[in-house]
């Protein structure tokens, strides 16, 4: 049971930065996919990153690459540890310009959840600065 909750719990993180990215290209903080799999802080974060983006005229387009490992799982719950890569997740600025989104890897802690709905979100998400994972 383990294995398969551990498989439903990657499977929901990946999809909630595909969501990330689709909502990302708008820097719509209200897309209706930010909470297909994100609820609670991790769900605020994204929000909050959107929110920031719109405000100073951004949108930010391309992929993130999501490579977690599981640090932790039970039957409902799983922590994982990742190494993400936003070096092809660029910020498209007022006038067409764009650079990395601080061009690196960085390391991030989630915990995916399995919801009353039996679907898997991710609870809480938190990423780190540009520099501090290396793979």
């Amino acid at each position: 049971m383990t294995g398969e909750a551990e498989s439903e719990a990657v499977a929901a993180y990946r999809a909630m930065w595909v969501d990330a990215e689709e909502a990302s290209r708008t820097a719509d903080p209200k897309h209706p996919r930010l909470d297909d799999h994100a609820e609670k802080s991790a769900l605020w974060l994204l929000q909050y990153v959107m929110t920031e983006a719109r405000e100073t005229g951004v949108t930010i387009k391309g992929t993130v690459v999501a490579e977690p490992t599981v640090v932790k799982s039970g039957k409902d719950k799983v922590e994982l540890r990742d190494c993400i890569d936003g070096s092809k997740w660029v910020q498209v600025k007022p006038g067409g310009s764009s650079d990395g989104l601080s061009g690196g890897r960085r390391r991030a802690e989630a915990t995916v959840v399995r919801t009353s709905g039996d679907k898997w979100k991710v609870s809480d998400l938190y990423w780190e600065d540009v520099g501090t994972c290396t793979r």
